[in-house]
């Protein structure tokens, strides 16, 4: 699949009310984007697959707990999905087709497989927008368990308050918030913010603004995604299209933390976006 139609497919997917957006196809698409051999229906054959085996198993007339744990036995001790502590910038853990492959990943993308194989099988898994470190929660009517697929582990409230000071600090605190339901466009969203980092730590500019135009298709109005984008246009030397969306960022968040030096470099980049190449 070129670029162009991974995009266009993309771009078509989330046009969906969030609720009807298809997660799986959708970051299979993320992953799709700049790698024309990425093989997407075998993707989710794959994830077929794994539910098959999981219900082999048998799921009926069991509790939430006993299901959850025989998910986690299935993903994270038959079929070995872990997190990849070795490599963890890897950008290869971020493409859901890869993830499947060598059963490595991120907290984010090993949610993904998560939420879509309970999903096939019936289960009512969400992701969780946890800060720094994705998870995801399974609920019927008795309650929510909440799994940490990076760990391949269940967390009650302690250790949900643990992972967090491990990602924000030992004075962090936990709060009900913090383990919301997130959106299947907040979810995707992560996923390519993920990618932009790691490819701005690499000096892949192209691909960056690859990932800052799809997080735009899924959130127009984001001044700090404008801002990131803008950033991104400066090291492609793309003064023009930079200073437009700094201009946009500092109008619209003048009080943010970064305005000060946003607004020194827009003063820099006015007079090279005035000049003719």
């Amino acid at each position: 699949m070129q670029s162009e139609e991974a995009r266009e497919r993309f771009r078509a997917l989330i046009a969906r009310p969030d609720a009807e957006i298809p997660l799986a196809e959708a970051a299979l698409l993320i992953a799709a984007e700049g790698r024309p051999h990425a093989d997407l229906p075998g993707a989710l054959e794959e994830l077929d697959r794994l539910a098959e085996r999981a219900g082999a198993g048998g799921f009926a007339g069991f509790g939430l707990a006993e299901r959850v744990a025989r998910l986690n036995h299935l993903l994270f001790v038959e079929q070995r999905f872990a997190g990849n502590r070795d490599d963890y910038e890897d950008p290869r853990n971020s493409y859901l087709d890869v993830v499947l492959e060598r059963r490595l990943g991120i907290p984010i993308t090993l949610s993904i497989v998560y939420i879509e194989v309970g999903r096939r099988l019936e289960l009512d898994t969400s992701g969780i927008g946890f800060p720094g470190h994705f998870l995801v929660g399974v609920s019927d009517e008795s309650g929510e368990v909440v799994v940490d697929p990076f760990y391949g582990v269940v967390l009650d409230e302690a250790g949900c308050a643990d992972r967090l000071r491990q990602v924000a600090g030992d004075d962090a605190k936990l709060e009900t918030r913090m383990l919301a339901s997130a959106s299947t466009g907040a979810i995707l969203v992560r996923v390519l913010s993920n990618l932009k980092h790691l490819h701005v730590a690499r000096s892949e500019y192209e691909s960056a603004l690859a990932c800052c135009e799809r997080i735009l298709l899924l959130a127009p109005d984001d001044p700090v995604e404008r801002r990131d984008r803008g950033l991104v246009f400066r090291e492609l030397e793309c003064f023009g299209a930079a200073l437009a969306d700094l201009d946009y960022f500092v109008e619209a968040c003048p009080t943010h933390p970064t305005a000060g030096a946003i607004e020194k470099l827009r003063e820099d980049l006015a007079p090279r976006a005035r000049q003719i190449h």
